[in-house]
């Protein structure tokens, strides 16, 4: 455990090429690790060979609900995002500017339609 903790504090304060050959060095020392506790841990006798079986039906449990947690957290930030342009954007933008208030009806329909394409375009280059 401490040996983990020092390798990461020591590649977080690491730059430039260094950082890549000491990353690289931990992936690959990270791998032959776990490839080998698992090979040991495979070979030891068991009386409870059932326990293995319900950690193999656990794992793929575990993945969905950190998807669906990583889905939950981008849905937060996206309504987030989608708030502060609602309402702090466009807001400034159509209601509290008093040029585009001035202005004519003629340059007020320009301005919704350059926002209905500036929104379809975002929409086709995120799909």
């Amino acid at each position: 455990m401490i040996h983990s903790f020092v390798i990461g504090l020591t590649l977080s304060i690491t730059t430039g090429p260094e950082f890549t050959s000491l990353l690289i060095a931990v992936i690959f020392h990270q791998l032959f690790e776990g490839l080998s506790l698992g090979i040991r841990i495979a070979s030891l006798p068991s009386s409870h060979e059932h326990e293995f079986q319900y950690l193999s039906i656990l794992k793929p449990v575990l993945a969905l609900h950190i998807r669906i947690a990583q889905g939950l957290m981008s849905a937060i930030s996206a309504g987030m995002l989608i708030y502060a342009a609602c309402v702090e954007m466009l807001a400034g933008d159509f209601v509290m500017d008093p040029i585009l208030w001035r202005s004519g009806l003629g340059k007020q329909a320009l301005a919704l339609l350059s926002l209905a394409a500036g929104v379809t375009a975002m929409a086709l280059v995120g799909s």
